[in-house]
């Protein structure tokens, strides 16, 4: 945040002011104010600043959205409207420059600090893509930064109404609105924290084969521990089994990608399921693999999906409404692949769905007490 230049194009100098002092207090640099169109992209082009705040309405034969449009062409600058009231026309040229923000006037110091920090935010993983595009062995990276970018707008744009509401005293705020709003910013919040995880991990786990690091594991106590949190939670909903033969069964496997290969599988089988359906998880072992079975009594998988299930960023297109980052599968995938196993699904819509997973193993124990 320190190293955040920031220009200000404000005709009102006393307002310009004011942003500059509040400017300073959060930390940021303001490396110049013009009041005019011509000065403000004459100064822009020399100082190259990280972010321009520019008011939509100038006095002079151009007004914000002109500077706007060009600090975006010519320098690839990020933008963020400062605005009170405009007329509808000018407000549809600004919406076609594509601001990375709104702050509405009168402004407070919480609205200016989301945007501003939303702002560098994505300005920041636009210039990721940018490189990973010029990179052409990373086309798969940019793959993933391309959608993680798509994927992160939305609740980035619930965080950014929500905080703005909560800051600005012109909106009317009840306790139980403060609640609803607050309620929208962890769910967005831990929906990005979700969507940055399962990103990092399919990128680790396919281009680091180092990852793999096995060890003998009693994979019936390893489920168990998985399996607790479901079946223990107060506000559970589906009733959780876990059968398994021998009592217990010692495999060489990573833990953390197994982990992560059940954690999505079993995930999925709750959230496609409706309430009060049973989730069944079989473990069982054959002197060559150990097998674990996930199966569910949910929405089922259209047969023309399951080609392209375990691919990133790929989801049936029966989910509707339920939120996932489409890269569950895939993760599971790769996984069992780095173990040299395989996963398969047989699934009928509107009957669920069984995940069956095979690990090799080379040396299998079987213990039963």
């Amino acid at each position: 945040m320190v190293d955040t230049k920031i220009f200000i194009v404000e005709d009102e100098i006393l307002v310009a002011r004011e942003i500059e002092g509040y400017l300073g207090k959060l930390g940021y640099s303001v490396v110049g104010i013009a009041a005019s169109a011509e000065t403000a992209l004459k100064q822009i082009a020399e100082i190259q600043p990280d972010l321009v705040l520019v008011d939509i309405v100038l006095k002079g034969e151009q007004d914000g959205v002109s500077v706007a449009k060009q600090v975006c062409d010519r320098f690839h600058i990020p933008v963020i409207y400062l605005t009170a009231y405009v007329d509808a026309p000018t407000l549809e040229r600004a919406k076609r420059t594509y601001p990375f923000g709104y702050i509405l006037k009168p402004f407070n110091q919480n609205a200016l600090k989301a945007n501003i920090e939303i702002a560098v935010a994505r300005h920041h993983a636009e210039l990721a893509e940018k490189s990973a595009i010029i990179d052409s062995t990373n086309s798969r990276s940019f793959d993933y930064l391309s959608i993680l970018s798509h994927e992160l707008r939305n609740p980035i744009s619930v965080i950014q109404l929500s905080t703005i509401m909560l800051g600005d005293s012109r909106y009317p705020i009840d306790e139980a609105k403060k609640q609803q709003l607050l309620g929208r910013i962890q769910s967005s919040t831990e929906r990005m924290n979700q969507l940055i995880e399962d990103v990092l991990m399919m990128g680790e786990t396919n281009h680091d084969t180092t990852l793999f690091n096995p060890e003998i594991t009693d994979i019936v106590e390893f489920c168990r521990t998985l399996i607790e949190p479901w079946q223990c939670h107060p506000d559970r909903q589906h009733n959780i089994t876990f059968a398994y033969n021998p009592d217990h069964i010692y495999a060489s496997v990573d833990q953390k990608l197994l982990w992560h290969l059940l954690n999505n599988l079993v995930s999925n089988a709750i959230k496609y399921s409706p309430d009060a359906n049973p989730i069944q998880i079989r473990l069982y072992g054959t002197d060559e693999a150990i097998y674990f079975e996930i199966q569910d009594q949910g929405i089922g998988i259209l047969q023309e999906d399951i080609e392209y299930l375990f691919q990133p960023f790929q989801r049936g297109r029966n989910v509707g409404k339920l939120r996932g980052t489409g890269l569950g599968l895939a993760i599971a995938k790769r996984a069992a692949e780095l173990h040299k196993g395989e996963i398969t699904v047989d699934s009928q819509v509107g009957c669920g769905s069984t995940f069956i997973v095979k690990l090799p193993q080379v040396n299998p124990v079987w213990r039963s007490l």
